[in-house]
């Protein structure tokens, strides 16, 4: 029916970041949505092989992917982040003085952005010299090798002197952007009273809306009653429907950065009053923070039949992007074409494995007989 079309139309906007106009059918029978609300009607006797059933998107810490990465910091730089498991680590506070300091055997810089990494270079006849900023000052450190694991379309203005055919298959990869709002609410009362838990609103500002999953680890509790505090999770996909995929990233990337917090805010708080007004919410009274994440640089880039049809035939961009250069070599999920956390751990073991002259097996990533890596 035509009623339809509006609410389908924007329901791959979670996992693609755009419309059903520029991602393919199959994709979306393969991937129905992240969070489990309904999948795509039509495919039911086409004899379509049945898709892999996967655990429900319930398993994360609160804080998402950061957890990962502090179990990390804390394996490499004894000390960094007290405790010893996985449930201690979520409320733990960081020792940032310990994350970079001399004699370290590894050292953690924060708040330095790479500018420059060339092979050789003055001082670096036989290694590589990278430039970064760090308190408005332009350093340079030098190294035997590099690993750059970062939005891999930088990768070629960050090295400059790679070859061109190599620069232009970095540079098509183009990240899906996304708006994430948090917004913290006296109570979830509202929710329970219209027993609902996420709202799908396809003519709205923000096109989802759900309670944040019900998170207990450790230290850290949910609110189990009605009566408590919660978390509800916003959802923009800033897409130009029409455009073709990478442009449509392009332009949402383009509005995440024009648009201000204000019209952000103007939006959350007349959109939550109106679908849950009649529930008893009132946005003056019940919301006390809004936190919003311009995800500009949000998934990588997966490839589409429909998206990518034009690509020739052999090897796709990111195999040809991650090829190693020099003394450096190139990892992030870019270079797997897949936006999962698996993804990126494989291209940094891939990455360091590739380096050459290095056969360190303590490099912070272990290897499990299936090939895959931990970590």
């Amino acid at each position: 029916m035509p009623e339809s079309l509006p609410f389908f139309q924007k329901f791959p906007h979670d996992l693609f970041a755009v419309g059903i106009e520029a991602i393919s059918a199959y994709s979306c029978y393969t991937n129905p949505d992240d969070y489990g609300s309904v999948g795509y009607p039509g495919f039911d006797g086409l004899g379509l092989p049945p898709r892999e059933k996967e655990e429900p998107y319930i398993f994360h810490f609160p804080d998402g992917n950061a957890t990962v990465a502090r179990l990390l910091v804390r394996a490499l730089i004894p000390g960094s982040v007290p405790g010893s498991t996985m449930e201690d680590v979520v409320t733990a506070k960081a020792d940032y003085a310990k994350l970079d300091r001399d004699g370290s055997a590894l050292r953690i810089r924060l708040g330095s952005t790479v500018v420059q990494v060339q092979n050789g270079g003055r001082g670096a006849p036989q290694g590589v010299s990278v430039k970064y900023v760090c308190g408005g000052k332009l350093l340079r450190v030098k190294a035997r090798h590099s690993v750059l694991a970062c939005y891999n379309a930088m990768v070629p203005y960050l090295c400059p002197e790679l070859p061109e055919a190599q620069k232009k298959a970095l540079l098509y990869c183009v990240k899906a952007p996304f708006l994430y709002t948090r917004v913290a609410t006296r109570n979830w009362e509202p929710f329970a009273k219209l027993g609902i838990h996420q709202i799908v609103a396809p003519g709205s500002y923000h096109s989802f809306v759900a309670l944040d999953f019900p998170v207990s680890i450790g230290q850290y509790r949910f609110p189990g009653k009605p009566a408590g505090p919660a978390a509800l999770f916003l959802l923009r996909s800033p897409c130009s429907p029409g455009a073709p995929r990478r442009d449509q990233y392009r332009a949402g990337r383009y509005e995440l950065l024009g648009t201000s917090f204000e019209t952000i805010e103007r939006s959350v708080r007349d959109q939550l009053e109106r679908m849950l007004g009649d529930a008893g919410f009132d946005a003056a009274r019940d919301i006390t923070a809004i936190t919003v994440n311009r995800w500009a640089h949000g998934y990588a880039y997966e490839y589409d039949w429909y998206s990518d049809r034009d690509l020739p035939p052999g090897p796709r961009p990111n195999v040809i992007g991650r090829k190693p250069f020099g003394n450096v070599t190139i990892a992030n999920s870019d270079a797997a074409a897949r936006a999962y956390t698996d993804a990126a751990i494989d291209e940094a073991w891939r990455a360091v494995e590739e380096l050459p002259e290095t056969k360190n097996p303590t490099v912070g990533v272990g290897r499990r007989k299936d090939g895959k890596a931990d970590g």
